[in-house]
Formats: C-alpha cells, structure tokens, sequence
C-alpha cells in the first residue's frame, strides 16, 4: 500500500514535489490499479520509488498522465499511446490511428454480444477485465458500457430470450460488483439505498410495472450505475422496484447517506406531486438519476448532474459532519477538564 502520510499538495503540484498514487488517481481520474498496469505493460508513467518500494509521482508523471487520457478520449488504444507521447508523435497520422482504435471498440462490442447470447462467462469476463483494469472508467462507461447498451437494445427487445439474458447479465455483473466492493475498504465509504421507481398504468394498480419501452432503458442503466458506484467504492443497497407508496416505510430503518431513485418515463402530475412530498419529509439526501430523472420536471432540485456529484456531495457532507463530532467532542473534553479543574479549587 502507498504511502498516504505524505504531504498532499493542490491540484497543480510543482515540479519538485511529489505525490502518493492514491492522490495521482484523485487529481487525474486513473485509479491505482490502471496506473500500475500501464507501467508494468506499457512502460508508461514510470514514478520514482522510496527506499521501501513506494511509488512517487512527480509533475512531469502527473502531465503525462494527462496527456495519456487526452489520447485515449480521441479513441486511441492505450496499447498504441506509448509512440504518440515521443517527439515523433506530430508526423503521424492521428486520424488513422483514431480510426483503427473506433474499430478496437467496436470489436469489444461486437466480442461482448457474442459472449452474452452465448452466456459465455470466461470471455465476458476477460473483455471487461482488460477494459476496466487498462482504461479510466469514464472512459470505458462512455466508449464501451454506453455504447455497448445502445446498440444492445434493439437487438435484444425482439428475443425469446431476453429475460434469460438479462438475468445472466445481472448475475454476472453482480459478481463483478460484489469483487470490486471487496477490495475497496468500504467502512468509511459513502453509503445509498438505489430504488427503481415504476411505471404507474393505472391508480387500481397495485404491483410494480414497469413501462415495456423504457424498462429496458432503465435495466442497463442501472447495470451501468452500479458499476461505477462499485468504481467510486460507494456501498450501494439495491431495493429493486418500489412504489412511492413504499418508500415511505423506508423512515430512518435504512443507515444510508442517501437515496438514489432511477424514475420510469411518464410519471404523471400527480405521482410527481406524491413524490416530492415524500422526499421533503426524508432526512436523508435524496436524488433522482437516469435517462428519465429529466422528464420529472415538478422534481428538478432532485435531479442529480451526474453520480460523480452525488458522491462528492456525500463524502463533502460525511467530512463536516466528522469534522462537527470532533469539536464537539474536543469541546465537551475541554468542558470536562474545566470542571475538574474548578473542583479541585
């Protein structure tokens, strides 16, 4: 593990400081896991070392860094970044190489579909470990996950099969979840509840419906959500489908920093209003995400710009809130201390 008790400097270090992976991967987006397999396969952003085998990154690591990620977001291969960061780079074809990384995307693709109708679990399993262990993950949400769901969709409506597949994609994902949470240190790490909020078809219904043309939507969001929660080290509770009925037994039973709810399309006037003034009686920090958050238009102070910012909210809060319990503490011990002194005289 790397040294974490090093002086952390601002998002602009110098070029004599030095910096601990952990806050490399905070300034620039790559996590710990992708920068040590960019050094040791593609001899990328070497760091210098302390005498116990510490990685050190200086400006010039965290600069190339940067430009590494500009590459990648032309498209380029991370396997063919390496000649475009030397002096060379400016004699060579960019639109060529951003063509042949398209089609390096588009095989990943087409390889994920194959693996998924085949319910071939080593080589789905092999595509998303070299993706999420070589790239960022926004990146890969953007160029792989997203793009993967959108042409996923339509291939999968008119199958037999669809919910067989769909079923084998969750259990498969929530393995790999379930890995990437294990390994993240989460006592400390933010906390939600993630409900999916059906589609109503009418007030005689009873059982949570989810709309045919959107719940699909809303099922490979969700998978894609949970990945980067799961990337992001959040501690997610997922409740499923719940009426917005229920959501109000939820009180204060849940220890949770937030609840993320992922709306149907169409919720009508009313069911808007019911929910608004459900969520003005919770304690708790609530948003609302997905393709459909957008159309609940009564609820926009809930519409979350993005997870990222979710999470940077509740990690901002968790830090007050520990920062508050200190002083209060250190307060109360000063308080104690006065008393015995005052007795003692």
């Amino acid at each position: 593990m790397e040294d974490h008790n090093l002086e952390l400097v601002a998002d602009n270090p110098s070029s004599s400081e030095l910096l601990p992976i952990g806050e490399v991967s905070r300034l620039t987006g790559v996590n710990a896991v992708t920068l040590r397999a960019w050094q040791r396969r593609f001899g990328l952003v070497i760091p210098e070392r302390t005498p116990k085998g510490h990685r050190l990154y200086t400006a010039e690591n965290i600069q190339q860094i940067h430009e590494i990620n500009a590459w990648l977001a032309k498209g380029v291969a991370i396997s063919k970044v390496k000649p475009l960061l030397m002096s060379s780079a400016k004699a060579i074809d960019v639109a060529s190489v951003q063509s042949q990384s398209s089609d390096f995307w588009h095989e990943q693709i087409l390889a994920l579909n194959t693996a998924l109708f085949e319910l071939d679990q080593l080589t789905f399993h092999q595509i998303l470990d070299e993706a999420l262990g070589l790239y960022p993950f926004q990146l890969v949400k953007q160029k792989l996950l997203q793009a993967w769901f959108a042409q996923l969709m339509p291939l999968l409506e008119p199958r037999l099969d669809v919910e067989l597949l769909l079923a084998w994609l969750d259990s498969e994902l929530a393995s790999r979840i379930g890995g990437r949470l294990s390994v993240a240190g989460l006592a400390s790490s933010p906390q939600i509840a993630l409900v999916r909020l059906p589609y109503v078809t009418s007030q005689k219904n009873t059982e949570p419906t989810l709309a045919p043309s959107s719940s699909l939507t809303n099922r490979l969001y969700c998978l894609a959500l949970l990945l980067e929660l799961a990337d992001l080290r959040v501690s997610v509770i997922n409740l499923g489908v719940q009426h917005i009925s229920s959501l109000g037994l939820i009180n204060n039973r849940l220890k949770v920093d937030a609840l993320v709810l992922l709306p149907e399309a169409n919720h009508s006037l009313s069911k808007q209003t019911e929910l608004q003034m459900l969520l003005e009686t919770k304690s708790l920090a609530c948003y609302l995400v997905g393709p459909f958050a957008p159309t609940l238009t009564t609820l926009s102070d809930y519409i979350a710009p993005s997870v990222t910012e979710i999470i940077r909210q509740i990690t901002a809060a968790k830090q007050q809130h520990k920062k508050q319990y200190r002083r209060q503490k250190s307060q109360a011990n000063a308080a104690l201390i006065e008393g015995e002194i005052a007795d003692e005289h």
